[in-house]
Order: C-alpha cells, then sequence, then structure tokens
C-alpha cells in the first residue's frame, strides 16, 4: 500500500551525466516514483517556481518533468527562459484535472530542443 504522506527530507541527487527530475503535485509524484524516477519534488505555486529556477542552473539536469498547472503558473520571465533553453528539455504533463489547451507537442519540444524538425522530410 503505498502511503499518501510524502517522505522526510529531500529527494537524493543523481550525479550522473544527466538526470530525470519530476516537480508536480503528489499524486504526479507518486506515479512518477513508482515508474522508477528518484529525484521527485512536490511542489505547487511560488515554491514549484523556485524548484524549477534551481533545477534550470544545474549541470546535470537532463529532463525536467512539470505538471502543466505548475508551468500555467509561472512567471512570464521564467517562461521566456525556459523557451530560450535546449537543456535541460522542460516535458508538460498533465495533472489529474487534465490535460490544458495549451500544451506543446512533443514534436514541437524536439524540434525546440534540437533547432530542427526530425519529422521533416527535406
Amino acid at each position: 500500500m503505498i502511503s499518501e504522506k510524502e517522505p522526510e527530507g529531500e529527494p537524493q541527487e543523481r550525479t550522473d551525466a544527466s538526470s530525470i527530475i519530476v516537480i508536480g503535485d503528489s499524486a504526479t509524484a507518486t506515479g512518477f516514483r513508482l515508474a522508477g524516477i528518484s529525484e521527485v519534488y512536490v511542489a505547487e505555486g511560488k515554491e514549484a517556481e523556485k524548484r524549477l529556477l534551481s533545477l534550470l542552473d544545474r549541470e546535470t539536469a537532463g529532463i525536467i518533468i512539470v505538471n502543466e498547472s505548475v508551468l500555467a503558473g509561472l512567471d512570464w520571465r521564467v517562461k521566456k527562459r525556459i523557451e530560450g533553453l535546449a537543456k535541460p528539455v522542460i516535458v508538460r504533463v498533465p495533472d489529474k484535472s487534465g490535460p490544458s489547451s495549451e500544451a506543446e507537442s512533443l514534436r514541437e519540444m524536439v524540434k525546440r530542443a534540437l533547432g530542427f524538425d526530425l519529422a521533416s522530410s527535406k
């Protein structure tokens, strides 16, 4: 049985080249922990924004998975900074209320991260 109580302390930070990190509500955190992701933060609102900003500067962050509701509530300057990043790749996932209408497709994220469209037939 999975307890709803979050573990004490901070998640273990990985030391390998690139890590997958999750920021979201408790349901999202539980799902990704069950999937084997070890660095998971339960945060929303300004706390989530602060956590995301600290992770953007971390050299080992490869992919940061964030609830859409967290991304929607970010300051416009933070959103602008995220749009210009190639690494870490920010992946938005729906929260328990379902996907939002402003969700970026996986194809668009890959194109933004790599600078070209992999699916292009040119």
